[in-house]
């Protein structure tokens, strides 16, 4: 049982993704941290990428995100987007917007995406949420990645306290081509399967034989 209960741990652990996250900069975070007047890009160049490994998923969340401020229309608007880096020497950089209606980015020559829009009904209002990249998103962030990194774009229309912002990310081995060799993780992977087959094989034979 116990020798079962290993392998078949063998292969829970090779299946594994451990998901890292990186937290925004202080400046990101707390009261009225996110200003109508501003536009921001969060540089993001720590993400660690194995050798032979590709961020397989990946998700800003923002938590306790509080609309303080807003327009005669008391509607809060907060977009958000993928964007090549923008600075390698500064956590974050501000552009200046004057407020102006719509997203800042989009019209950027480093805009890639757009991964979504929180909409606030009205002052106070409070929320919580997290956007995850899709596939082509992700193609995308490998390749800034192994560029030297990206930014996510913020650009909030109304004024906002931050309660958490943060980046979190998986990796896992590029995938073999047909006919390549098989990765370190995928070899365990089916070593583990096949003990875990001639284990069971041997014990039904022990059992057949005392009967």
């Amino acid at each position: 049982m116990k020798k079962i209960a290993l392998v078949a741990g063998l292969i829970g652990v090779c299946g594994l993704a451990q998901a890292t996250t990186i937290n925004a900069p202080a400046s990101l975070v707390g009261t009225s941290a996110l200003s109508g007047n501003n536009a921001y890009a969060w540089n993001i160049t720590t993400v660690v990428v194995p050798t032979g490994q590709q961020v397989d998923s990946a998700t800003i969340t923002f938590s306790n995100i509080k609309l303080t401020s807003a327009n005669s229309s008391g509607i809060g608007y907060l977009y958000t987007d993928l964007l090549s880096l923008r600075s390698t020497s500064l956590a974050v950089s501000t552009y200046t917007d004057g407020d102006a209606a719509g997203d800042f980015f989009t019209a950027q020559p480093y805009f890639n995406s757009s991964l979504g829009t929180t909409i606030f009904s009205s002052v106070g209002t409070t929320l919580s949420w997290s956007f995850s990249l899709n596939s082509a998103q992700l193609l995308t962030l490998n390749t800034y990645i192994a560029a030297g990194g990206f930014s996510f774009g913020m650009d909030a229309d109304c004024y906002y306290n931050v309660g958490a912002l943060s980046f979190s990310y998986t990796t896992a081995t590029t995938t073999v081509p047909h006919g390549g060799v098989p990765d370190a993780a995928t070899t365990a992977y089916l070593l583990g399967a096949s003990l875990l087959g001639l284990e069971v094989l041997r014990r039904k034979l022990a059992s057949a034989v005392k009967a």
